[in-house]
């Protein structure tokens, strides 16, 4: 007979993501999502901002939404 097992607890789903409005010096991680100049923005790599890195500026970084 084998023991029974019970599930372990899942990890928790909820994102770390930063609150409101993109910011230099901030760290954000893939899939982050931020406001910018009325839009909103999905973060496409981690990285910490940088004045110049605004999401409009940099494709690579940011993805538009909506």
């Amino acid at each position: 007979m084998s023991p029974s097992q019970s599930p372990s607890p899942s990890p928790s789903t909820s994102p770390t993501t930063p609150a409101g409005t993109w910011a230099a010096g901030t760290a954000y991680n893939a899939g982050d999502q931020v406001t910018y100049g009325g839009a909103s923005y999905r973060c496409l790599q981690a990285h910490t901002a940088l004045t110049g890195w605004e999401p409009p500026n940099t494709p690579a970084l940011w993805q538009r939404l909506g």
